[in-house]
């Protein structure tokens, strides 16, 4: 007997954008903008799109995971 089942099927691509910027949030800020100008990416990724990583190029070794934390909060 055959039986009914939800099936839920997600995929999660990323893009990475290379910004110049004073702080982490106006960094995200100007990526936001440059994807949202890309007509190669589609709508609803757009909707869809968060921050899932933001640090200076070239990282933040010298900061601790307090200090990062700080440093992405802007405190």
């Amino acid at each position: 007997m055959k039986k009914t089942y939800e099936v839920e099927i997600a995929s999660t691509t990323y893009r990475t954008f290379e910004v110049e910027a004073d702080s982490p949030e106006k960094a995200q800020d100007i990526a936001f903008d440059e994807m949202h100008e890309d007509c190669e990416i589609s709508k609803a990724w757009k909707q869809n799109a968060e921050v899932v990583f933001c640090e200076p190029l070239g990282g933040t070794s010298h900061m601790d995971n307090d200090e990062f934390g700080a440093y992405i909060r802007g405190d």
